[in-house]
C-alpha cells in the first residue's frame, strides 16, 4: 500500500508533452473506447429493409418472359 501511495503522490508533478504525444494519447483512449463498445456493448440485430413479404425476386419469371419474346 506504501508503494502505491508513494507512486500516487508522485504523480503530482508537471510535465511538458509535446502536441503529437498528446494526439496519439488521445486517439489511443478513443480507439480503445471504439473496441471496448463493440466487445462489451449489447448485442442488436439490425435489419435493413422493411421484410413486407413482396417477394420480387420471386414473382418474377424471367426465363418465361425471354421465352415469349422470342
Amino acid at each position: 500500500m506504501r508503494k502505491i501511495k508513494d507512486f500516487w503522490e508522485s504523480l503530482d508533478g508537471a510535465a511538458a508533452v509535446s502536441k503529437r504525444e498528446l494526439f496519439l494519447g488521445m486517439l489511443s483512449c478513443v480507439l480503445a473506447g471504439i473496441v471496448f463498445g463493440v466487445f462489451f456493448g449489447p448485442k442488436k440485430t439490425s435489419i435493413i429493409g422493411s421484410h413486407n413479404g413482396c417477394g420480387n425476386s420471386s414473382c418474377c419469371n424471367c426465363e418465361d418472359e425471354q421465352e415469349q419474346s422470342e
